[in-house]
């Protein structure tokens, strides 16, 4: 459960690790500062903020210490030595004179800062006020110049913004912020912002929105925040992992439990007495204690929240939904979860306890444009259908080109292809329709156009199981690859098991040109050739040692 007493000890641990980081030798150009991959780089004095915690917060073994004082101010003071002459810092691994990078450091210190004055009675959190409310009044001119990379640092440099603007009052910023603002929050009406970041940036956004709601007394904002913890909610796995195969960020494929949304939807449930918000916290937080020192920022602000009496909501852990903007449908039976997504080449995964199907993905070796990427998301009895219209690079459809009868040199040959004539083929059009049906789903794919096209279905799983098909069985190894010839095979976790089948062996491409290879995941291939109108059955249940098969679906 999150609570501030929970949180407490995870963040005494993370003071030590942070301490033994710290440059104490004065002759040192980096003294004061945080090594971290062999560099005290300027965000790095955000490393101060769960130092300060842990000073500010009754409970902490470190509550008003002396010694951390002293290790805080010289963090801070590192902070001024190292700043640019804009007040912005260096975000070594890639950002320089950074006004997104400084306003994630600006939105970890505020908290602190305000917190801080608060502590009336305690000279040293007077000092630290002022060490930590100097650096963040001397970037904020920089932070509002500065400008930004990527769609969430407008919505983290406008609440770090706003957190300065609270603080020092007399900063002119509102310009910048309502140009901002202006934009509009870009999130779609299931729920999903641009970025499509279930593992990072999912979380940023919201604690940035919910934080500039308070900070501006704009409730409005919030509303799209609602919106993405819902969604969220409904994107995670049995074992509290996130989908990320959605993902257009650095998070996309990663195992992750979202612990960073941990924060949004505890402060949204005291905020709003929001049984489930708060459940979904505990959950997530109980599952990957950490996400410091976010988990502890309602307790930091709302020292009222320590007493929780709130009532939780059961979540619910069986449902169907269908996300149509996004093109995501849904699907959660207990320990099964399973999901279609448009778009991207993995249109169907599934988890099934510790047994994990992470990719389904069908290809046709036709030009290059075979490789399944579902369009025209539409709902239909009991599941998903979608199209692959199967167009090319260059035109609508693939084909050859013809010779112009000039000449043409090498440093001309792409301007020359578009001036070729071209004779398109027709494209290699595919329907995927996944169907739920009892123990599992039904996954049928349709192809013609030409015929005698080599097609596949391949099932990628999370590696660490193991394979029994008929007349054999095999470990699941990352990197390898084996063809379902006929049957079905079972991969098996412990005691959680996906069967797939019934195979087929019209070819042998182990790597079918223009397929996406997956060397993190153990690749099952069932091979087809066009016309093709074939059905993957995917079941889940109870693996059995006994008789070597699934006992029973968990549902």
């Amino acid at each position: 459960m999150l609570t501030c007493d929970a949180g407490l000890p995870l963040l005494d641990a993370r003071v030590t690790s942070i301490l033994s980081a710290q440059v104490l030798d004065r002759s040192r150009t980096d003294f004061g500062g945080f090594v971290s991959q062999g560099v005290a780089g300027g965000t790095g004095v955000g490393q101060v903020v769960p130092l300060c915690y842990a000073y500010l917060m009754e409970g902490s073994v470190h509550y008003r210490s002396a010694e951390l004082l002293e290790r805080i101010l010289l963090g801070a003071g590192f902070g001024r030595r190292v700043r640019r002459e804009s007040g912005l810092f260096d975000l070594v691994e890639t950002n320089f004179d950074s006004a997104p990078d400084t306003g994630f450091l600006v939105q970890l210190m505020s908290p602190v800062v305000a917190a801080a004055r608060e502590a009336a009675d305690d000279e040293g959190a007077g000092e630290i006020a002022g060490a930590l409310g100097e650096l963040i009044r001397t970037a904020t001119p920089g932070m509002a110049a500065g400008g930004f990379h990527t769609p969430n640092h407008r919505w983290v440099l406008v609440s770090a913004l706003a957190q300065a603007r609270v603080l020092f009052p007399d900063l002119d910023v509102m310009d910048t912020i309502e140009a901002y603002l202006a934009e509009t929050i870009d999130i779609n009406a299931d729920g999903e912002y641009t970025e499509r970041s279930t593992g990072v940036y999912n979380a940023v956004c919201n604690r940035s929105l919910r934080i500039a709601a308070e900070a501006l007394d704009r409730p409005e904002l919030l509303g799209p925040v609602r919106k993405n913890l819902e969604l969220s909610y409904n994107l995670l796995h049995a074992d509290g992992s996130v989908i990320t195969s959605v993902s257009r960020r650095q998070d996309r494929g990663q195992r992750t439990v979202p612990v960073g949304l941990a924060d949004t939807y505890y402060a949204l449930g005291r905020m709003e007495n929001n049984g489930f918000y708060a459940a979904v916290a505990d959950w997530l937080f109980d599952l990957e204690p950490g996400g410091l020192p976010w988990t502890l920022h309602p307790f930091l602000e709302h020292p009222e929240w320590r007493e929780d009496t709130l009532k939780r909501e059961a979540l619910p852990e069986s449902y169907r939904k269908v996300f149509p903007v996004s093109g995501l449908w849904r699907v959660r039976r207990g320990r099964l979860s399973a999901t279609v997504a448009s778009g991207i080449t993995g249109a169907f995964s599934l988890k099934y306890g510790e047994a994990e199907l992470s990719a389904v993905t069908v290809y046709a070796s036709y030009y290059s444009t075979g490789q399944f990427v579902g369009e025209d998301f539409r709902e239909s009895e009991d599941g998903i259908r979608m199209m692959h219209p199967g167009r090319g690079w260059h035109y609508d459809s693939p084909g050859y080109f013809h010779p112009l009868g000039e000449p043409v040199i090498q440093s001309q040959w792409e301007e020359a292809r578009w001036n070729r004539r071209f004779t398109p083929v027709p494209p290699l059009s595919m329907d995927l329709t996944v169907k739920e049906v009892e123990g599992g789903f039904d996954l049928r794919i349709q192809a013609d156009a030409l015929d005698r096209v080599p097609l596949q279905f391949a099932c990628d799983f999370a590696p660490g199981g193991e394979l029994d098909l008929d007349g054999g069985a095999m470990q699941g190894i990352a990197g390898q690859t084996v063809f379902l010839k006929s049957g079905y095979a079972i991969y098996h976790v412990v005691d959680d098991a996906i069967t797939i089948g019934p195979g087929a062996f019209a070819h042998r491409m182990w790597r079918m040109r223009g397929s996406e290879q997956a060397p993190q995941g153990f690749r099952v291939l069932i091979t087809l050739v066009t016309p093709a109108d074939r059905i993957l059955e995917v079941r889940c249940g109870a693996w059995s040692a006994a008789t070597e098969g699934i006992l029973k679906s968990d549902d």
